[in-house]
C-alpha cells in the first residue's frame, strides 16, 4: 500500500492551525486539520486543501481535531465542496462537534 504523509511543520504553540496530508493510494487523500478554522486561518485552510487534493478522486477531510470553527470556516468548506463537485472529486467530511454545530445551525437558518 502506498502511503505518503506531508504537512505543515510549525511550532504547535504558536500556530493556530496545523494541516496534514496522507495519501493512502494514488487517488485517495486524507487531509487532517488540527486547531482553529476562523477568519484568520480560513484562506490558509482552503489553499492547503485544494493544493493537497489536486489529482485525487476521494478527499477525506478529517476535522475531528478542530477546536474552533466559525462562519469563515463554513464559507471555506462550501468553496471546497463546490471545487470538488466541479472536479468530480468525492468529498467526505469527518467533523468535530464545533464544525457540526455551525453546519447544522446554518442549514436550519438557510432552509
Amino acid at each position: 500500500m502506498l502511503r505518503s504523509i506531508s504537512g505543515s511543520i510549525a511550532d504547535p504553540l504558536t500556530k493556530r492551525l496545523r494541516l496534514l496530508t496522507e495519501w493512502s493510494n494514488s487517488t485517495d487523500v486524507r487531509i487532517t486539520a488540527v486547531g482553529d478554522i476562523d477568519m484568520s486561518t480560513a484562506q490558509e485552510f482552503t489553499d492547503y486543501v485544494l493544493r493537497g487534493a489536486a489529482n485525487c478522486r476521494l478527499l477525506l477531510l478529517d476535522m475531528t481535531q478542530v477546536k474552533f470553527f466559525d462562519c469563515a470556516g463554513l464559507s471555506a468548506l462550501h468553496y471546497i465542496e463546490e471545487r470538488c463537485h466541479m472536479a468530480d472529486v468525492m468529498l467526505d467530511i469527518e467533523p468535530a462537534h464545533c464544525v457540526s454545530r455551525v453546519m447544522t445551525l446554518c442549514e436550519s437558518l438557510c432552509a
